[in-house]
């Protein structure tokens, strides 16, 4: 069986906590939706899990079988940022081809998969044109029924969310205002999709409204609040992310996309990667960053699936520019890191990004939503 040599700076720090990897149980799977085995899992050390074992006495190396190495529970108390993501980066070049097949990638293609996918994520039930007449002729129905009155949070306002998400993308200013005033009705009763699309629209200026970021962030933080909302949370850390309608804050947009992202929520997996690739508002940590990149890519983010083939496929010695690799993406330079207390690199929170740094993240974020 193939093995691994730890360093003896390594195996120096395997001593001192006494602890090493040799798990050999595979990583839970998503399961069907996307769902995996373990809801406890705060992402911080996604797929690391250790097992004590103390060594006594200390021998000169250390060897771990390949065993625990694909199957990536590596401790991270046992191996360095640089060596946990050689670690990672070996173990899933090794399922490249499968990684191929699956996601059907294509380096010079526009998209990854055969698999149809919206432009924007969600919502991701708008009925289409065809269905919106008789869906309009059952919300007269609601309207007129006694018994919606009481129905708040079920079928009725759920036809009517769908009804609203497909008059908004009508082009008739007049069909998106009706679908704008329905879908503030349905917020300000608390439904939770409402309030958070409602919310884009402020943001985005939808129906000729002018754009008012600050009011979209109110709406997010409600349903964030209130509902836990997936949708909610990646929008608000995409608000702190940009400074847009928020006082720009790296770790609480980390924060956020990591909770969205513990719902499964593809765009998240991404965002939240993506600031972990870079040591954006959080420890520098590369190969907890490939397992979210992975995990969306897995969810059918078809950004994430480019993303995480840029990284695999990055070839030593060549010249990326300002960039980490092919995707253009994450920066090389990190000049505006700092050591937190426990010792790793943190790029420092700032409200002042130069603006090319707001136009990347801004087109980060604006690409996170299309999967």
């Amino acid at each position: 069986m193939a093995c691994r040599k730890l360093s003896l700076r390594n195996v120096a720090k395997v001593i001192a906590t006494g602890t090493i990897c040799v798990s050999s149980s595979p990583p839970a799977p998503l399961r069907a939706g996307g769902h995996d085995d373990d809801d406890d899992d705060d992402g911080s050390s996604m797929n690391w899990h250790i097992i004590a074992h103390r060594l006594h006495p200390p021998p000169r190396q250390v060897l771990v079988t390949s065993n625990a190495l694909c199957e990536g529970r590596i401790a991270t108390t046992s191996a360095d940022e640089s060596d946990r993501f050689e670690l990672a980066l070996a173990r899933h070049r090794s399922q490249l081809l499968t990684y191929r097949r699956k996601w059907e990638y294509s380096a010079g293609g526009t998209a990854t998969t055969s698999t149809k996918t919206p432009s924007r994520s969600w919502p991701d039930d708008v009925p289409p044109d065809d269905d919106l007449s008789f869906l309009l002729e059952d919300v007269k129905y609601c309207d007129r029924s006694p018994r919606c009155e009481y129905d708040e949070g079920g079928y009725c306002d759920r036809l009517r969310f769908r009804v609203a998400s497909a008059l908004l993308v009508q082009l008739g200013e007049d069909s998106q205002r009706t679908g704008l005033r329905m879908l503030r009705s349905l917020a300000e009763k608390n439904h939770p999709d409402a309030m958070v699309y409602y919310g884009i629209c402020l943001n985005d200026g939808r129906a000729g409204m002018e754009p008012n970021p600050e009011g979209a962030v109110s709406w997010f933080e409600r349903s964030s609040e209130i509902f836990g909302h997936p949708q909610g949370q990646y929008e608000l850390g995409v608000a702190y992310y940009t400074g847009e309608g928020a006082t720009e804050n790296e770790a609480e947009a980390v924060r956020l996309f990591k909770l969205a992202a513990k719902q499964h929520h593809a765009a998240a997996c991404y965002m939240l990667g993506d600031c972990l690739l870079d040591g954006v508002g959080t420890e520098l940590d590369r190969a907890t960053a490939l397992e979210w990149l992975v995990r969306a890519a897995e969810l059918g983010h078809r950004g994430a699936r480019s993303r995480v083939m840029a990284v695999l496929e990055k070839r030593e010695g060549e010249d990326y520019g300002n960039f980490t690799d092919a995707s253009r993406q994450t920066l090389a330079g990190r000049n505006s890191t700092h050591a937190n207390e426990a010792g790793g690199m943190v790029r420092r929170g700032t409200t002042m990004l130069s603006q090319t740094e707001i136009a990347r993240r801004r087109t980060i974020a604006s690409n996170s939503r299309r999967e």
